[in-house]
């Protein structure tokens, strides 16, 4: 049988029991006879204070029973807003760190020592200033003056920063034509080199006189042949270009220089 079966048999005979108790108690008249209603009761002869037992050992028992909160003592003290222990019970709880958090959690009560304990040394007062000294070297006044500037520069940077992004977007139409119009010459160029590379295809098949396969070796080595006369023939004419550019720079050169003679003539002839 399992533990909880135990225990639910248990519970039911329990309560069982207590019903029938509870039924023969109710159920039995009292041989006691019987007062009548209108009986007079003397109220004077009761004691006019109650009695309590002073006895501190009686009045431990009643504090104790009165306790259904089954929590440890310290834990109860946290609850009822005391401190937690009357006596130290670890070596922490004798430092001053400690003595000031109970003093400032539960006040005077908190501790058996007077509130000036609390107060840091004349050593501790003079690490402390020498930490802030080297931590904090500016005034209050200082670190606000920096702050503001730092606040000022960075308000600087953003507008420059919007004022650039502001005139790159004044640029951005022109920008756009500048890039198509590098697609479009690159399109162009790849267009051209297409066609080139048809038309020297078209001229090896031309010069074979029939219908040649591009794998075939005979083709691939007219089709290299071809590509280096047309690199020779476009070098040459970048060549002669660049020839014609430097005759027509040297004539106009030559036709200058006979200009400056012609007028370097004309003002030293004497005035008649």
């Amino acid at each position: 049988m399992s533990l909880k079966r135990i225990c639910d048999v248990v519970v039911h005979r329990n309560v069982r029991l207590r019903g029938a108790i509870a039924g023969r108690f109710l159920a039995t008249e009292s041989t006691e006879p019987k007062e009548s209603k209108d009986e007079v009761v003397d109220i004077t002869a009761a004691d006019e204070e109650p009695v309590y037992v002073e006895e501190p050992l009686v009045q431990e028992e009643l504090v104790r029973k009165r306790n259904k909160s089954r929590l440890n003592p310290e834990h109860r003290n946290i609850l009822m807003g005391e401190r937690p222990y009357d006596k130290s019970q670890e070596w922490y709880h004798d430092t001053v760190r400690y003595k000031r958090r109970m003093l400032g959690r539960y006040g005077l009560k908190g501790n058996d020592e007077p509130a000036g304990f609390a107060w840091p040394t004349p050593d501790e007062v003079k690490d402390a200033q020498e930490y802030e000294e080297i931590a904090f070297p500016l005034s209050l006044q200082e670190r606000w003056d920096k702050l503001e500037e730092a606040k000022r520069t960075k308000a600087e940077e953003a507008k420059a920063r919007e004022a650039e992004i502001a005139e790159k977007l004044v640029k951005m139409d022109q920008w756009t034509a500048e890039l198509k119009a590098r697609i479009a010459k690159k399109e162009a160029e790849l267009e051209a080199a297409r066609l080139r590379k048809e038309r020297l295809v078209e001229e090896v098949r031309r010069h074979f006189g029939f219908k040649i396969s591009p794998q075939d070796e005979r083709f691939k080595t007219m089709l290299a042949q071809k590509e280096k006369e047309e690199k020779k023939k476009k070098k040459e004419a970048k060549k002669k270009a660049k020839m014609d550019r430097l005759t027509s720079m040297v004539q106009d050169v030559s036709k200058d220089a006979s200009q400056e003679q012609v007028t370097d003539s004309t003002d030293s002839k004497p005035v008649e």
